[in-house]
């Protein structure tokens, strides 16, 4: 066997083993099972004999969300207009008067 060959299918191997891997993770199909269920939201609407999800009947229904790309655009704006959103502390305590 050419070392090649044997490159390869030692490559497949570990492809195969990952792939498994993935596939009987419970993570993987949750978050699977998130994608679909959005997916269909967005094709048909949402199905009114569902019950709510968790937190939905809580939140504010004309919010937008603002994820972390959001905060991290908004940070890096101000951060090139020079408006730090946290400015940094005074050097201490403020002065008292002489007498």
């Amino acid at each position: 066997m050419a070392p090649w060959n044997l490159f390869v299918r030692t490559l497949l191997l570990c492809e195969t083993a990952i792939v498994n891997r993935i596939l009987a993770s419970p993570g993987f199909h949750r978050a699977v099972g998130r994608i679909h269920r959005r997916v269909e939201d967005y094709r048909f609407g949402r199905n009114p004999h569902e019950p709510l999800r968790p937190g939905e009947a809580t939140e504010e229904p004309n919010v937008t969300r603002s994820g972390f790309l959001g905060h991290f655009v908004d940070e890096l704006k101000n951060q090139i207009r020079g408006t730090p959103t946290n400015p940094p502390p005074s050097s201490g305590p403020p002065s008292r008067p002489k007498r």
